[in-house]
């Protein structure tokens, strides 16, 4: 029942572009490559926008809130009573992506895509409610296929206004309780790794909670597996509202030549999915940090890739790729702005 824009073609970047930039950097007074990463990203930059004088601004952050039924099978740190209070935190300004958005003057924007306890219409909020939570993925799959398409849609949506306002970044965050058991158990059942190594601390949870937590995440995979046909299979059976938002929000970016800013494990997993759904669409995704979530390096090593930061990182929120952000503005700057030096 998913809409077939999903499947809609990603945006070719520019290798001539790319090269472009290459043959600035080299012009430039000092040793090759003496930018590093810097210039990378600039060729990246360059490449996905067309031109050599690209832009990381404007940017948009989309925080997608929703619980987890699998949340009360003792794997949290943090109780679904809790996610209210850090929603409210969001939308007041004092949440540290809100703090950090004000800061980098982009905007913020909070969608509630299915928390267990509806807040009701706050000033700020975008309701776009598909449940009460996801149900408990041990014994039942996480969503219906019709509350699939429709967080994919939430996520498409949100691009899509960010495109309207002219963006060029696109940041995707999120908040919920049993959001890393859930991230943990797609890139388990994608990855076909042990439960071990994608069962992190989360919210801040007790070694003897970790066993809990594998065994739970080793279950739920077990008792679906016959189920997983495609990857869409896999994230309606273990994921996440907003884990599913975030994966319909990268396609989008893709297909609508917006870069975006991958944040932490839960981040990483929805883009896991949509990568394996679009491989033409890694190229748009910068990985912002190394989250203090194991299971984040699996990603990494599937993927190929790296992350810009290392900050030890596990808030979420979008808070590890609003960090990363002025990395890309940095590396904009220099390519449009450097110049070889005078004869």
């Amino acid at each position: 029942m998913t809409s077939t824009w999903l499947h809609q073609p990603i945006k070719p970047i520019s290798a001539s572009m790319a090269q472009a930039a290459r043959d600035h950097f080299a012009r430039l007074s000092g040793p090759p490559g003496a930018l590093g990463a810097l210039e990378e990203i600039a060729e990246r930059m360059a490449a996905m926008q067309h031109r050599l004088d690209p832009a990381a601004d404007p940017c948009q952050i989309t925080l997608f809130a929703a619980d987890h039924g699998v949340a009360n099978a003792g794997v949290s740190g943090m109780s679904v009573e809790v996610t209210p209070t850090l929603l409210h935190s969001c939308l007041n300004g004092t949440s540290a992506s809100a703090v950090m958005a004000r800061t980098f003057g982009i905007h913020h924007e909070v969608v509630d895509v299915g928390l267990f306890h509806d807040p009701g219409a706050l000033p700020g909020l975008i309701r776009q409610r598909i449940g009460n939570g996801t149900t408990d993925f041990r014994t039942t799959p996480a969503m219906s296929e019709p509350q699939l398409a429709a967080a994919l849609a939430a996520g498409r949506e949100a691009v899509e206004r960010a495109a309207s306002k002219g963006c060029r970044i696109f940041i995707g965050g999120e908040i919920g309780a049993g959001k890393t058991t859930s991230a943990g158990a797609v890139a388990c059942a994608l990855l076909g790794i042990p439960p071990e190594t994608v069962a992190g601390p989360g919210a801040g949870i007790p070694a003897a909670t970790l066993v809990i937590k594998a065994q739970v995440i080793q279950s739920a995979v077990d008792h679906h597996q016959r189920f997983f046909s495609t990857p869409l299979d896999v994230l309606r059976r273990l994921g996440g509202f907003e884990t599913v938002a975030l994966c319909g929000a990268y396609v989008t970016c893709g297909r609508l030549g917006i870069t975006a800013i991958v944040d932490g494990f839960c981040a990483s997993v929805a883009a896991l999915v949509a990568v394996t759904l679009h491989p033409p669409l890694q190229p748009w995704l910068f990985f912002g940090h190394r989250a203090a979530e194991p299971g984040q390096y699996a990603i990494f090593r599937s993927l190929e890739t790296r992350p810009l930061l290392n900050l030890d990182m596990r808030l979420g929120e979008g808070t590890g790729a609003l960090a990363a952000l002025p990395l890309l503005r940095a590396a904009c700057a220099l390519l449009k702005e450097t110049a070889p030096p005078a004869p």
